[in-house]
């Protein structure tokens, strides 16, 4: 963060200047920008939330298929990427799969429940002031459902409320800030990538950049090279 500060300040911008930072939820990354970027206000970007909980719903499932009853583990066999998906992006063999999945035994299909009704929150939800209301009560709701619930269940999803209560700012900044994500620059990360595969590496980081700016900018060298005729 802090070369970021220092190239910004070479092309006459200020790091104090910027209003929101859209991170994901490491340590290093909110320091990074509290320390450099003091006035802006840290996102929490909605892939990485959604990351935390999915990763619980995982974690439940593996526990269930270890632990749990044995019509649990019969109803949990092959079914590992029916959680990991939203139920509009289930082929249709999944989705018949899934279908027919006994949901009242399975402490999994609990904990899938409220990834969904947490997806629902950022789908649904237009306001920040909503969000929060909406938020606080999925936390609660989260908390209630694992008091009553064997360790399996109540411990990742416990540990993912708790995350998201400990976050709580970052996340609703997303709605302060019109929605903003880092999808866009995700995306360039995947092209940059490629870019770097696909030369077998770089000599020297100017060479690696000068590049990426080719790539970045969609330069047409072409008709450059024709408009200098």
């Amino acid at each position: 963060m802090g070369a970021f500060s220092d190239e910004w300040l070479k092309r006459n911008g200020h790091p104090h200047a910027i209003t929101y930072a859209a991170i994901d939820m490491s340590a290093s990354y909110q320091s990074g920008v509290r320390n450099n970027c003091r006035n802006a206000r840290i996102i929490f970007d909605r892939f990485y939330v959604m990351k935390l909980i999915g990763d619980r719903v995982d974690e439940v499932r593996q526990a269930e298929n270890k632990r749990g009853t044995t019509e649990a583990k019969k109803q949990l066999k092959k079914t590992m990427w029916l959680w990991r998906k939203n139920p509009e992006n289930l082929t249709e063999t999944q989705r018949i799969h899934f279908d027919r999945i006994d949901h009242d035994c399975l402490w999994t299909s609990k904990a899938y429940q409220m990834r969904l009704a947490l997806k629902n929150i950022y789908n649904q939800v237009p306001f920040e002031s909503w969000a929060r209301r909406r938020l606080r009560s999925w936390c609660n709701w989260v908390k209630k459902t694992a008091a009553k619930a064997p360790h399996l269940f109540a411990g990742p999803i416990l540990k993912a409320a708790k995350s998201i209560e400990k976050h709580q700012d970052g996340i609703l900044a997303f709605w302060g800030s019109g929605k903003m994500t880092t999808a866009y620059l995700e995306g360039l990360n995947s092209v940059f990538s490629a870019v770097k595969r696909k030369a077998r590496g770089f000599r020297n980081p100017d060479n690696l950049i000068t590049m990426l700016c080719f790539i970045a900018e969609k330069i047409d060298i072409l008709k450059n090279q024709q408009a200098t005729h």
